[in-house]
């Protein structure tokens, strides 16, 4: 009998959450940084574990300060449409009191699993005393420990989590890893190699979009992407002294895009500046 069913993956902000959902897909469906709410609308990632379909909705992670209440929204949203939640902790925090008070305002009727992560950063005792602590305050359906980062855990969590959702036909093909539009995809690797490879404010302050994707008679494909910034200033940044920074965020992400497509790809980037660009996240 096949089963289908949604899950809502929650937790503060860099707790590791699209790592971990990378690791679930098998896939790349979420943007990986170190900075924090990089994540700015929801993702759906699709799995298959033996007889059941997975759908994980990705969010933006919480934050203990008020951010405008926009990310926090699409969160909420997120866990009122779904009964299942996978909510994830980085272990490595000293204090989970605002991960148990959010825990609280999810409310009852809700089929909440916690996830442990970045268990390979945390010794063993540290770790039974933080579960002890959960579980001492929110009833969870599994607690589990895993690692997004090594796989330490996580095809047992797949597994308990499959298991969990509604007999029912499936929504998507088998082949079907996430329901983003290609172009947007696309964009979205961009944006993760503009995160890591700039460190002011211009990553905030930035809509990453596809203008044109083009098959070439060669089998390679051709897409042009455009990068819009408020400001000159953030266009400076952004560019580079002599185009250096831009042309290192276009071979990165061109490299990456290759192998994901696993053909080659001619990325063009194009830095715009629109005041707007924060505001009109045509992206998101």
């Amino acid at each position: 009998m096949k089963k289908c069913g949604f899950i809502a993956v929650i937790g503060d902000t860099n707790a590791g959450k699209s790592t971990l959902i990378n690791r679930l897909t098998g896939q790349k469906v979420s943007i990986v940084s170190r900075k924090v709410q990089t994540t700015s609308s929801r993702i759906l990632g699709i799995a298959i574990f033996e007889e059941s379909q997975v759908i994980f909705i990705d969010t933006p992670g919480f934050s203990e300060k008020k951010n405008g209440g926009s990310l926090e929204r699409i969160a909420q949203d997120a866990f009122r449409e779904s009964e299942n939640i996978l909510f994830v902790v980085d272990s490595k925090r000293k204090n989970f009191d605002a991960n148990i008070a959010l825990l609280n305002k999810i409310g009852g009727g809700k089929k909440i699993s916690l996830a442990l992560n970045k268990i390979d950063l945390i010794h063993k005792p540290r770790l039974l005393e933080i579960a002890r602590t959960f579980s001492e305050a929110v009833h969870f359906e599994n607690i589990f420990m895993v690692s997004g980062l090594t796989g330490d855990g996580v095809d047992e969590m797949a597994n308990r989590l499959a298991r969990s959702v509604p007999e029912g036909d499936w929504i998507y093909e088998e082949d079907v890893f996430t329901d983003m539009p290609f172009e947007k995809y696309v964009a979205e690797i961009t944006r993760e190699h503009i995160y890591h490879r700039v460190h002011q404010e211009v990553p905030y302050r930035c809509v990453t979009e596809t203008e044109s994707c083009q098959n070439l008679p060669d089998g390679s494909v051709k897409i042009v992407q455009n990068i819009r910034v408020q400001t000159r200033a953030h266009k400076i940044i952004l560019v580079g002294h002599g185009g250096e920074k831009i042309k290192a965020v276009g071979k990165a992400s061109g490299a990456e895009l290759s192998s994901l497509l696993d053909r080659k790809v001619h990325l063009f980037l194009h830095v715009l500046i629109d005041e707007n660009a924060a505001k009109n996240k045509s992206s998101d």
